[in-house]
């Protein structure tokens, strides 16, 4: 598959499953409730909710996974090769990639 193909059929995965929380109109920050801290000590984030990724193999998504908080309005995208995204619906942004054993 091309590199191509992937960044389009990634794009488009994330358009769709942040499009609904994007909908409507939005109070000003102002008037949002605060959202609390929901890591433990452990640094488990108890907000983050796993999203269901049917994709079958040598499809477009096989292999990602996919996690969100819809409270917080964010979410966490970690490809099969082990790099981080993270959005908070203004699109992805590459956290970090797996360390590489040296």
């Amino acid at each position: 598959m091309k590199p191509t193909t992937l960044i389009i059929a990634i794009a488009i995965v994330t358009a769709s499953i942040g499009t609904p929380s994007l909908a409507g109109d939005r109070p000003h920050e102002q008037d949002q409730p605060k959202t609390t801290k929901t890591r433990s000590a452990s640094g488990y984030d108890h907000g983050m909710q796993v999203v269901a990724n049917n994709a079958a193999p040598n499809t477009p998504g096989y292999g990602w996974r996919y996690f969100t908080d819809p409270v917080a309005r964010r979410a966490v995208v970690i490809s099969p090769q082990g790099d981080y995204y993270y959005s908070r619906g203004k699109g992805l942004q590459w956290i970090a990639a797996e360390q590489s054993e040296s």
